[in-house]
Parts: C-alpha cells; sequence; structure tokens
C-alpha cells in the first residue's frame, strides 16, 4: 500500500531531511579518509611511489567508505529524532476530507511504514482551540517556535489544499537506533576481524607488510560496518513490526478511509525533513459522514459539520 504524497504550493524541498544526512555522510567520509591518510603516511605508504603508494592510497579509500557509512547511520538516527518541531498550541482538532489514506509500507529506510493522510478540502476548518486565533493558513505554513520553515502543500491526486497528518509506526524509530548501533558494532568487529587475519596470515608490522594488513583492516571495516548496519536495521524493523502488531496501530490506520469527512484530533507540528506542518501523531480520529466529500461542493461537507455541531449524531462507523 502507498502513502499519501503532498505536493508543496510555491517553495519547499520534501527532501530537506535527507540534505542533512549527506552532511553526516560527507563529513564521515572525510574524517575517515583522514585517519587512513595519517595511519598509511605513518607506515610510509604515502611517501613512496609504486605499488607501496597505490596500497597506501586503498587503505584511505577504504577509510573513506567506512566513516561515510557510519556517517549515514548516525546522522540518519539523530535527524530521524530531531525532525519534528512541536507547535503552540500543541494539540489542535481539524474537520474536512480524507484526501488520501494509505500506509507508506515498505523497508526502512526507504519506507517509514506509517499510515498517512492528507486531510483537507473546502471543509477543512478548526475545531478546536478557537480561543487560540489560529487560521488555516496559519496551521498549514506557520513555523514550529524556534524552527522551519514550513510551506502550506495540496494533495498530490486531487490538488486540494491539505494538511498531511500521521500515525507513527515503531518500525522507522527501532530501524533508526539498530541501523545505528549495527554500524558503530560492525565497525568495531571488522576492526577486531581485520587484527585477526593479519596475524594469521603472519603480515610483518612494518614496511610492506605493515601496509597490506592496514588495508585488510580498513576493507573488513568497510565491509562490516555495512553488515552491521542493515543487520542492526533489519533488527529494529523486525522489533518494531512486533511492537504495532501489539498495539492498535494498524486498526487506527484501517479505521480512516478516503473520501470521508472527519475530525483528527492530535499534535501540531513542523516536520523539518519535509518542510511542512502536520498533525503527528493523529491521537483520536472522529468519522462525520462518509459521503465523497473529495467531490462534493463545500456546501455540502459544511452542513455535515453544523449538523454535528447541532447535536445530530454522525453516521457510519466510528473510528
Amino acid at each position: 500500500m502507498a502513502g499519501c504524497e503532498p505536493n508543496f504550493v510555491g517553495a519547499g524541498d520534501k527532501d530537506a531531511g535527507q540534505g542533512r544526512v549527506l552532511g553526516w555522510v560527507f563529513g564521515g567520509a572525510a574524517l575517515g579518509a583522514v585517519v587512513a591518510y595519517l595511519n598509511a603516511a605513518a607506515i610510509g605508504g604515502l611517501l613512496s611511489g609504486g605499488t607501496v603508494g597505490l596500497l597506501g592510497l586503498g587503505i584511505v579509500f577504504f577509510g573513506a567508505v567506512a566513516g561515510a557509512e557510519l556517517g549515514f547511520a548516525i546522522g540518519w538516527a539523530v535527524n530521524w529524532f530531531d525532525r519534528l518541531f512541536t507547535q503552540n498550541p500543541a494539540t489542535i482538532t481539524l474537520t474536512g476530507c480524507v484526501l488520501c489514506a494509505g500506509k507508506n509500507t515498505g523497508f526502512p529506510p526507504f519506507n517509514d511504514n506509517d499510515w498517512t493522510f492528507n486531510l483537507g478540502g473546502p471543509s477543512m476548518a478548526l475545531l478546536a482551540p478557537l480561543d487560540a486565533g489560529l487560521t488555516l493558513d496559519e496551521i498549514r505554513n506557520r513555523d514550529a517556535p524556534g524552527n522551519g520553515p514550513a510551506f502550506p502543500v495540496v494533495d498530490a491526486n486531487s490538488g486540494q489544499q491539505a494538511l498531511h497528518c500521521e500515525i507513527g509506526s515503531h518500525i522507522g524509530d527501532y530501524a533508526a537506533v539498530g541501523g545505528a548501533v549495527g554500524a558503530v558494532a560492525g565497525a568495531i568487529a571488522g576492526a577486531v576481524i581485520g587484527a585477526i587475519i593479519c596475524a594469521a596470515i603472519g603480515l610483518a608490522t612494518f614496511g610492506i607488510g605493515a601496509l597490506i594488513c592496514a588495508l585488510i583492516v580498513a576493507i573488513a571495516i568497510a565491509v562490516a560496518t555495512a553488515v552491521g548496519y542493515f543487520a542492526g536495521d533489519a533488527v529494529g524493523a523486525l522489533t518494531g513490526y512486533i511492537a504495532d502488531q501489539l498495539d492498535d496501530f494498524d486498526d487506527r490506520g484501517e479505521a480512516i478511509h478516503r473520501s470521508c469527512l472527519m475530525n483528527f484530533t492530535g499534535r501540531w507540528i513542523t516536520d523539518s525533513s519535509h518542510q511542512h506542518n502536520e498533525i503527528h501523531d493523529i491521537a483520536s480520529a472522529q468519522l462525520v459522514e462518509c459521503n465523497d466529500c473529495i467531490n462534493a461542493l463545500g456546501e455540502s461537507s459544511e452542513g455535515l459539520i453544523a449538523a454535528v455541531g447541532i447535536g445530530r449524531h454522525p453516521t457510519g462507523i466510528d473510528p
């Protein structure tokens, strides 16, 4: 099942978070290359020509690869847990048409497995808190305190104004931690394995033998870091999946249907990784009516809201 995508009205960068992670990748690669260079230079590999110099370059290359892998794993986890910024007021209730409903299914880090929704249309309105003086424009594009920017979005399919809303899965959280821990553990294990290989084949600790040994260690660290990341990511994803099954995660997501008029209550945030505002997580969802509100006139949906407001009980299943 595919998740719901919003499109920006004008400026905005959906991939802002990826840019921050790339900063960690490049920084890690540079640091790994410097450490590897100092190691090779100390042995004398880069100060001599021929085969010895090529071995030194190989050490630097695989050092950069290992650093980039560690940078990605750690940077992804840092960005993951530092991307959502709570607004003031922290909790809001919106009514509107569910323009899109879907689950972002797949394997992390490519998919976080959250239930995602775009709530909007002509019937979108703030129900609470009314004393905050908020407008819909503010809700959609006001930066969270100390963070931003946030840009207004529309539903990708209908083109109607929307606010992106989510019910978060445990999978993204656990996989981010698992991948970072696995990468660090893999790097340590790779260094140990490389040293064991050097000892097993009896390489000398000086001259060209020391350079070959350093290259073996650098390759082992790069390979083990990647293996550790994917293993940790997979274990984290599996743990998150089990945690989702133990609560009502999928029941809550499946209770929200496209083209139904609903009320969402939840935490109002700025998602700095995607540069738009959201309700994340949805704490409660109330069905007003399923009436093909995507194609209905605004007056029809507004009439339904008014009917509920004066005490008429909404029909249909209450999520």
